[in-house]
Order: structure tokens, then sequence, then C-alpha cells
């Protein structure tokens, strides 16, 4: 069994569906997580990705989980199935065999 983590990357829809649903511009949530505007908009846009403390303190500000708003990019979770993010964000296991 091989386990491998990547990246953190952010569902961008629902990261920012989450933020104006809370009422919070970019500037609010860069206030409320202590980073700057440029970094949430990267974040937010998926130019950058997030150390863990930083999504947790995104989540935390956004009142959802991390699953709701971020995934792991490249997370094997055996030596014969492997998650995939499809375009939508949603993941799915695919068997290497088949």
């Amino acid at each position: 069994m091989s386990k491998r983590i990547g990246r953190i990357r952010v569902k961008s829809l629902a990261f920012t569906r989450a933020r104006v649903l809370k009422g919070l511009s970019q500037r609010d949530l860069a206030e409320a997580v202590d980073y700057s505007v440029g970094y949430v908009s990267q974040v937010e846009r998926g130019i950058s990705h997030p150390s863990p403390q930083a999504a947790q303190q995104f989540c935390r500000a956004l009142d959802k989980p991390f699953d709701a708003l971020f995934y792991l990019d490249n997370v094997y979770k055996s030596e014969h199935a492997r998650t995939e993010v499809l375009s939508d964000g949603e993941e799915e296991t695919v068997s290497k065999h088949g």
C-alpha cells in the first residue's frame, strides 16, 4: 500500500460561494484570517495552494468543513485505487485495473 499526500487544492466555486453567502468580501475574509487580499484572491482562484494551517483558518472563517472547500491532490489510497478530482470538484475513486 502506498500513501502519498499532495497539495491542498481549492474547490473554487464552493469557496467563492461560501464567502459570498457569508457576506464577506475578499478583503473581509483576508482580515478574518490575517492574510493579504492578494493571497486570498490567489487561493480562491486556485493559483496558490494553502498550507494546512491556512486551509484550516479559511474553513473556520467560512464555517465549512475542509472537504467542502478543499481537496488533496494526488492522494493514493492503495496500489489498486486512486482518487481523481473531476472538473466540478467532486471526487471519484478509479481502479487501476479497470
